[in-house]
């Protein structure tokens, strides 16, 4: 009992200081809001954004508890983070210390703004180090793409808890007959594809329609609508010109291979295969009379489904229960109660 009282102490100590960066009027979260425009890569305003909607400062005693029970304690832990999302450092962070009272941290060389900030103001709780060497016994959370963690696995000695958090995807099943609002229907899908420029894993990149292709058309022109409203209230972060040039590639693809409709900066695909677009403000609708048929191809990845009933919620949870289940427009904001997703590879396995 007194171990846990001290795991959740530690917890609660990170979120306080999370909580001294999210606001805006304090000094130390006016001097992250300047580092996150160097390091970051997104516009001022989804920085803001993003630090008032998605950075998990507030956490519900329950979801605490959650995170707890989730995270298996050791004698030290060890936190490689990426640089796709910044507030995913909190979290990453957070199971980190939950896990041990010595944490070593590896901040993402591309951003390293959020961990840097949270250590400033606690910097007991965890340390941030170039390199990390675990033992055997110790546990390894790690955070970037598939091919990255595998790499980092077989480099491992034998007898370290591996936690791979690795490529994902995030998926929107709307069911179109019970879509009594479709313009705040796809203006929450969008917001979630706004969001962090597309980047993470949690960002929706395919949408499913129950419905007819009629039906499935009258929403991506509707989503399309949406985005391009975003572009102005969100405008996305910089783009170099090798990044313009790829833009220009994709969407001649995807305007030859699909129904396309324009959607500022990126676009929305309209096609009856679930296909996933290139993450840059981009969303590929389809249509289909079985959800989870339509998006069994992407199993694997698949880290958050966003839908507009409980009842799809549920059937969908069977499905692909690794995956978080929640409404639309929550897909960038979930609890902080453990693993951002449950897919087997981020619950821990013994390297042997």
């Amino acid at each position: 009992m007194a171990e846990t009282v001290e795991r959740r102490a530690r917890v609660e100590r990170l979120l306080e200081a999370a909580q001294l960066l999210q606001n805006p009027a304090t000094r130390e979260g006016q001097a992250l809001r300047r580092r996150l425009l160097e390091t970051c890569g997104l516009s001022a305003a989804g920085i803001e954004l993003g630090l008032a909607r998605c950075l998990e400062t507030h956490a519900a005693p329950e979801h605490l508890e959650d995170l707890l029970a989730w995270t298996p304690e050791a004698t030290r832990a060890h936190v490689l983070l990426s640089g796709n999302v910044f507030v995913a450092a909190l979290r990453a962070i957070a199971i980190g210390i939950a896990a041990s009272r010595r944490v070593q941290v590896r901040a993402s060389r591309r951003d390293p703004a959020l961990a840097e900030a949270l250590h400033a103001l606690a910097p007991d709780l965890f340390e941030l180090t170039s390199t990390l060497m675990p033992a055997p016994g110790e546990h390894f959370w790690a955070y970037g793409s598939d091919a990255t963690l595998a790499e980092l696995r077989a480099s491992l000695p034998q007898g370290v808890w591996f936690h791979a958090h690795g490529s994902g995807i995030g998926a929107v099943v709307v069911d179109a007959a019970a879509s009594t609002d479709i313009g705040a229907a796809a203006r929450a899908v969008a917001l979630d594809t706004a969001l962090f420029d597309q980047r993470g894993c949690l960002s929706p990149r395919v949408v499913c329609v129950l419905g007819s292709q009629l039906q499935a058309r009258a929403f991506g022109q509707v989503l399309a609508s949406q985005l391009s409203s975003l572009d102005r209230e969100l405008p996305p972060g910089p783009h170099s010109a090798e990044d313009a040039a790829e833009r220009r590639k994709n969407r001649d693809a995807a305007a030859y291979a699909f129904e396309l409709f324009d959607a500022g900066t990126g676009w929305v695909s309209l096609a009856p295969q679930v296909v996933a677009p290139p993450a840059d403000r981009t969303l590929h609708v389809s249509w289909t009379s079985d959800a989870a048929v339509a998006l069994s191809p992407f199993a694997l990845h698949l880290t958050c489904i966003a839908t507009n009933t409980l009842d799809l919620r549920e059937a969908l949870r069977l499905a692909f229960p690794g995956a978080r289940l929640v409404d639309l427009g929550d897909m960038q904001r979930p609890a902080l109660d453990g693993p951002v997703d449950h897919r087997p590879s981020s619950l821990g396995r013994l390297i042997t």
